[in-house]
């Protein structure tokens, strides 16, 4: 599979989720020999060269999790960066916020609304932060500069998709477990092949261990967590660009 077409980002956030929801398929293959017929060999070896396997997993993962990501915002009361830059709202620190409001604010060149107007418009209010921190994203794609930003983003994109993918990937799993359990107690027998043997035990056991782990790890606590290190790195990188930006003007001021 021809992945280096894909970027940093895509192989880590999208492409491993969606190789992580079809190996019981791939399991599947091994066990029952499919790769070895040579149609299969052949259309699998195709889809590799061509690279349209990662095009079709990373495109149908991305659709997976930018879905539920609308669906976890709203249960959030909005994405976190958005939700921790409101005045209206309950916050750990109000000097912190306060800070991060008027980085943002000079890095982005976009005026937040004040409270007073926040508890007239709302929707508002949360345009203009989200406008204002869409281009505090822009100014902060070095991947160099902000490597621990970049880094906290790549890991919400994969633990988003994760989530996003979970029925998806459960059912695969399921489907891929029945397959191999029906082909090792009723097909087998039919083609006088063993119904016991390694490659049927094996396979069992993996697609029942992808169907448990499918179940036990993608949650809305790990997205949450990790959507809030994401934020937390983005705001801090808004005060980082300010201070930059009024360094120059400390040290004219401050020249004799």
């Amino acid at each position: 599979m021809s992945v280096q077409f894909l970027n940093v980002y895509e192989r880590r956030a999208r492409l491993v989720p969606g190789v992580l929801a079809i190996v019981p398929v791939i399991v599947l293959f091994a066990a029952l020999g499919l790769r070895q017929i040579p149609v299969v060999s052949y259309v699998l070896g195709l889809l590799a060269v061509a690279g349209v396997g990662p095009v079709l997993i990373v495109g149908a993962v991305r659709n997976f999790g930018k879905a539920v990501e609308q669906r976890l915002w709203e249960s959030w009361g909005g994405p976190p960066t958005t939700v921790w830059l409101r005045l209206n709202a309950p916050t750990k620190s109000a000097a912190q916020r306060e800070s991060w409001r008027k980085a943002v604010e000079a890095v982005s060149g976009i005026s937040l609304l004040s409270l007073e107007v926040e508890r007239q418009d709302a929707a508002g209010a949360d345009d203009a932060i989200e406008r204002a921190t869409e281009r505090v994203r822009k100014k902060t794609r070095d991947n160099e500069k902000f490597e621990l930003l970049f880094f906290e983003n790549r890991h919400y994109g994969y633990e988003r998709n994760i989530y996003g993918i979970r029925w998806a990937a459960r059912s695969i799993s399921l489907l891929s477990l029945l397959a191999l359990a029906t082909y090792t107690l009723w097909v087998a027998p039919l083609v006088d092949r063993p119904q016991v043997s390694a490659a049927n035990v094996v396979g069992l056991a993996l697609c029942l261990g992808c169907l448990f782990g499918w179940f036990i790890l993608p949650s809305k606590k790990r997205v949450k967590d990790a959507a809030d290190r994401y934020a937390n790195e983005l705001l801090h990188a808004a005060v980082t660009l300010q201070e930059e930006a009024e360094a120059p003007d400390r040290n004219a001021s401050a020249a004799p």
